[in-house]
């Protein structure tokens, strides 16, 4: 294939790729309009309907996207399925879009950048691929203005009808799986915001010869995209039995003649992350235009597209995969009777599949549209799943009804495409590596520590501190006795009862009022976890609803991901927006300040482990959330028993006293008073199966009632002299902090804000573990790394290697000897082996290590690297 670069007439660089057979032309540049963040690429959005909805004089200036709603799916009859959802392990949205290519509806006024090369198809340049009869096409199929913002927002979930208003504008990648077609600006747009700056990896395959290449604009092809937090691709290079290096993933033309090659295909192996289970995911683009001949034609191309799929399949089982699922995605160009959809649907072989379809296709519809040559309504967009016993399909994406679609159906003011993006929620019956959690019914085991040794940091009067009650006039009688209500986040929740145990806590002050958490809200990247602690609290509630005696406050669950500030905003924003008083002179609209306790048992030691962004996100996140400190007159205490000290932040860490108290004390931005706390750890079994009870406390009185033992003198590091020598509490005892906001003496009270500079943060944070992990309490010492360098050596002679010629220093030993000689048998225990292999995978990736890296040894120079990197 010849391979030239070119300039376009606007100026900009592209790649052609010729042979006999093929003509590609893609872009080599970027579009200057890619927006920088996610609030620019929704301000984008959000201009691009105001300009549609000037020009919407037929539809009364409506320009939203269809609403929708999941429904549960037709192909769950065949699925051994109870109505529990409280199982949220596994959960995973699948979305396939034909998005109209910009070559092949453009207008008059839209100069093609390549030569225009079709003189014989009769095809007319510049009639906007035939839309016509549309109200304004050279509006409504304005690509570079307007459509393609739309065409993000339906990627992105906008046409989802579970989030409304403003919520619908925060919504950061709804699908998990995304499969498209028609992508003729993938490299210059697409790929830039999903892929590079998104949340997404992904495929991209140009068809050989697109017809938009003829018509003088770039190839079109087909793109499929995962979430990289949910899934990973199964080893791009495997080794097969006979030692060769074998690629997983698949992309290309189909087989046949020239008519059969010009379509596409994406076949790749994804693993869900955190679990066995894996799944064949596959895109496609099948022939177009009716007739027997072409359908003949998809025939054969949905054949070979499932066979390729099943030996994909087939060789990841005999690769010891045993739990393997086939997705095939894509735009059929054929009816759900018809011979190519049969051939996906027929039951032959092991594998069988069916279709996640809306209402099973009664009267339905997946492109409507109307050209100068008649509408046509069909169902063409498939979702195709195997799984009798694992892959389950849940819900489907709704179709709109006929009387919501505009004169012309589609495209439209309302909607960027001629093709409706489908949409399938799946579940994959997940087996996790680790241990199951537990059914609702069984008892937790709360592993870091129990509530009773935390709960006299967490009584709402040491929350709220120094709070005068109302005044005596107004506490003369029952009837004028007051109740504060507080409100708790709980991080990295689990599946831990302290949620329910805040709830429970009643305390009285010398007034008789009364002091409760009335609000709180667990978080956590877990599905499973989140929906077992929902299952566990329904249970509970129904037995305390039999009590009199007991009202229970609100308790609330939220899916965060605090790897992803668009997760934070989407998990607490509409919290905020609802429940909390706008700040004066708020010029932002800054979000925030609704808690009084933040609760964090660990999660932040685990975060610590991580990347430097997700550390940043959750610390500005959790301060975010603590309320602001303001000054409250006694009336106002006595209309409303409020408190007016700031938030807390309780922090339950591993990490060394000395290492938190300068990340936190010294957080750029933030004015914390903290205070510290050395106790025992109390592991602790919880009977969560009976019915909640009522933790009363008076002030002043209960607090005492505690072990003295428990508290200790800070404990040092572990770390001693470059080796990890634990003494005999190591792992017995926890640091606890307490970390009140206080108001900001720079900023008058009318200016105080939420939040904080994340960039500022994220410096602080490595500058700190810098400073710790390489000055103060460093892994890598003189005395440890002189020897590393000569077990080394010993060990490259006891293996015959001293006659080799190269240097010391580019010498490899296997990985598992270098484990061997780079850890003491008390850092083997904290670290196996297998935890090795995946620090070392990380670190050759984030290191972006060149092919000639090598990667099945190390030489003595990148031990110690290694180790100093990834202390």
């Amino acid at each position: 294939m010849e391979v030239t670069n070119g300039i376009d007439r606007f100026g900009r660089p592209y790649v052609e790729k010729k042979s006999a057979e093929s003509l590609i032309r893609l872009q080599n540049y970027v579009d200057e309009d890619i927006p920088s963040d996610r609030t620019h690429l929704w301000s984008k959005i959000i201009e691009a309907r105001k300009i549609l909805a000037n020009h919407n004089d037929v539809e009364g200036n409506n320009v939203e996207l269809y609403p929708r709603s999941w429904t549960p799916s037709s192909s769950q009859h065949n699925v051994n399925d109870s109505d529990d959802d409280s199982d949220y392990a596994a959960y995973f949205t699948v979305a396939q879009f034909n998005t109209l290519a910009k070559g092949l509806s453009t207008g008059p006024n839209n100069l093609f950048p390549t030569p225009f090369l079709d003189t014989d198809s009769g095809f007319h340049y510049g009639n906007y691929g035939g839309f016509t009869e549309l109200a304004k096409p050279e509006v409504i199929l304005d690509f570079d203005r307007l459509r393609k913002w739309r065409l993000l927002e339906v990627m992105l979930g906008g046409d989802d009808a579970c989030m409304t208003g403003d919520d619908r504008l925060k919504s950061s990648a709804l699908f998990d799986i995304l499969a498209l077609e028609e992508v003729d600006e993938y490299h210059s747009f697409f790929e830039p915001i999903l892929v590079k700056d998104g949340c997404y990896d992904g495929i991209y395959q140009p068809k050989p010869y697109s017809p938009c290449v003829r018509f003088g604009w770039y190839s079109d092809g087909a793109a499929l995209l995962w979430k990289t937090e949910k899934f990973k691709v199964i080893d791009d290079e495997c080794i097969d039995v006979d030692g060769n290096s074998k690629t997983l993933v698949v992309k290309g033309s189909f087989e046949g003649g020239a008519a059969y090659r010009n379509q596409v295909y994406i076949i790749v192996p994804l693993q869900i992350k955190g679990t066995d289970k894996c799944i064949v995911v596959a895109a496609t683009h099948l022939k177009a235009k009716g007739g027997a001949t072409n359908e003949q034609i998809r025939q054969s191309q949905a054949s070979e597209l499932r066979r390729r799929s099943e030996q994909m399949a087939d060789e990841l089982k005999e690769l010891g995969w045993t739990e393997v699922n086939i997705l095939i995605l894509g735009d059929f160009n054929s009816e759900p009777d018809s011979e190519s959809v049969r051939s996906i649907l027929c039951e032959k072989g092991d594998w069988k599949f069916r279709s996640a379809a809306a209402n099973d296709y009664d009267d339905s519809y997946t492109t409507w549209k109307t050209r100068k040559n008649g509408t046509t309504r069909r169902v063409i967009d498939y979702i195709f799943h195997t799984g009798e016993d694992g892959l389950q399909c849940k819900e489907v994406l709704s179709i709109p009804s006929d009387e919501m679609l505009e004169r012309t159906y589609l495209p439209g003011f309302r909607y960027p495409s001629d093709h409706l993006l489908v949409a399938a929620k799946f579940h994959a019956g997940v087996s996790r590596r680790n241990d199951q959690l537990p059914e609702a019914s069984n008892s937790p085991f709360e592993w870091l520590t129990n509530f009773q040794s935390l709960r006299h940091l967490v009584l709402p009067s040491y929350i709220v501190g120094d709070v005068s009650p109302p005044p005596p006039s107004s506490i003369g009688s029952a009837s004028h006795k007051h109740t504060m209500r507080l409100n708790a986040l709980h991080v990295g929740c689990g599946t831990s009862t302290v949620g329910e145990s805040l709830l429970c806590l009643r305390e009285k002050d010398v007034c008789g009022n009364r002091l409760q958490y009335g609000h709180v809200v667990n978080v956590d990247i877990d599905k499973d976890a989140l929906g077992v602690m929902q299952n566990r609290w329904r249970q509970r509630e129904l037995q305390t609803q039999q009590l009199d005696d007991i009202t229970l406050g609100v308790m609330d669950w939220r899916y965060l991901d605090f790897k992803s500030e668009e997760s934070c905003r989407l998990a607490l924003d509409p919290l905020y927006r609802n429940l909390v008083q706008p700040l004066p002179n708020n010029s932002n609209n800054e979000l925030g300040g609704y808690f009084d306790l933040v609760l964090d048992k660990s999660t932040l030691d685990c975060l610590l482990c991580s990347e430097t962004d997700v550390v940043s996100v959750f610390l500005c996140e959790v301060y975010r959330a603590l309320r602001i400190p303001t000054s409250r007159s006694e009336s106002s205490l006595d209309a409303d028993y409020r408190h007016s000290s700031g938030g807390v932040y309780v922090l339950v860490t591993f990490h060394p006293l000395e290492f938190i108290q300068q990340l936190l004390a010294e957080l750029p931005g933030a004015h914390l008073e903290i205070e510290y706390e050395v106790i025992k750890r109390k592991a602790d079994i919880v009977n969560t199966i009976d019915a909640l009870e009522v933790d009363e406390v008076v002030s002043g009185k209960n607090q005492s009632e505690f072990d003295p033992e428990t508290y200790l003198p800070p404990a040092s590091s572990a770390w001693i002299s470059g080796s990890f020598s634990p003494d005999e509490n190591y792992r017995k005892t926890i640091t606890v902090f307490t970390c009140r906001r206080l108001p900001n003496p720079k900023q008058e009270e009318s200016n105080q804000t939420y939040a904080l500079d994340r960039q500022l943060v994220r410096e602080h944070i490595e500058s700190t573990c810098d400073k710790w992990y390489q000055t103060t309490s460093p892994m890598v010492t003189n005395e440890r790394e002189a020897t590393l360098r000569l077990d080394f050596q010993n060990a490259i002679l006891s293996q015959q290697r001293a006659e080799s010629s190269l240097k010391e220093e580019k010498v490899t030993l296997d990985l598992k000897t270098c484990y061997e000689l780079m850890f003491t048998e008390e850092e083997k225990q904290v670290l196996p082996f297998d935890y090795f292999i995946e620090d070392w995978e990380a670190y050759c990736q984030n290191l972006r290590r060149g092919e000639d890296f090598p990667r099945q040894g190390m030489t003595i120079n990148t031990v110690i690297d290694f180790l100093k990197e990834m202390q």
